[in-house]
């Protein structure tokens, strides 16, 4: 768990531009979303849970100094977003999984009365406004198909939803993985 929080700090911090901070549209609001399933169990997620076994063990050649000089191109600049370093790999048994993530919100619509449809959920506070994206599979694209309401950007939450493999380029960061919103919360831990 360390190793892979270590990775996501690698990663976030070697990035040198800042994120963008124009409204970002990316997909169709229109869009008809398949409910999530209300009674389905929901699968608790840490953040290290979205890196792959391959990125893990990178992470690991990288900290014990044994990587090979190639490793760092592999994990280098995918996105198309100035500053976001990191990969598109995902862990696919996670697809159509239920889960539960804590985060950050960052909407990307805004409505009326501090709610939106469309977020980002970000692994800490700032990310995307003050510094460089995180990587992309450590980001999650949040869709729901009503309005969810929000008091504070800066209070953590806990997100629940299914997750799913999707490419998504926003104009402040892509993202390797969406989630159809079940519910968001205010975060307390259990």
């Amino acid at each position: 768990m360390i190793l892979r929080q270590l990775f996501v700090s690698l990663i976030a911090g070697s990035a040198l531009a800042a994120c963008s901070q124009d409204a970002p549209r990316s997909q169709d609001p229109d869009t008809d979303l398949v409910a999530v399933d209300p009674d389905a169990a929901a699968e608790v997620l840490a953040w290290s849970d979205l890196l792959p076994e391959e990125d893990l063990e990178a992470l690991q050649a990288l900290s014990e100094g044994r990587a090979d000089p190639s490793l760092m191109s592999r994990l280098g600049q995918q996105s198309t977003i100035d500053g976001q370093v990191g990969t598109f790999n995902v862990v696919e048994d996670l697809d159509g999984v239920v889960v539960r993530m804590p985060g950050y919100i960052l909407p990307l619509d805004f409505s009326e009365n501090s709610a939106a449809r469309e977020f980002l959920l970000l692994p800490y506070h700032g990310a995307c406004v003050h510094t460089p994206p995180p990587p992309p599979n450590q980001i999650v694209y949040l869709r729901s198909p009503e309005l969810i309401h929000f008091d504070s950007l800066w209070e953590p939450v806990w997100v629940e939803g299914r997750m799913e493999l999707e490419r998504v380029d926003t104009d402040l960061a892509a993202t390797a993985y969406a989630m159809v919103v079940r519910s968001v919360e205010p975060y307390q831990s259990r």
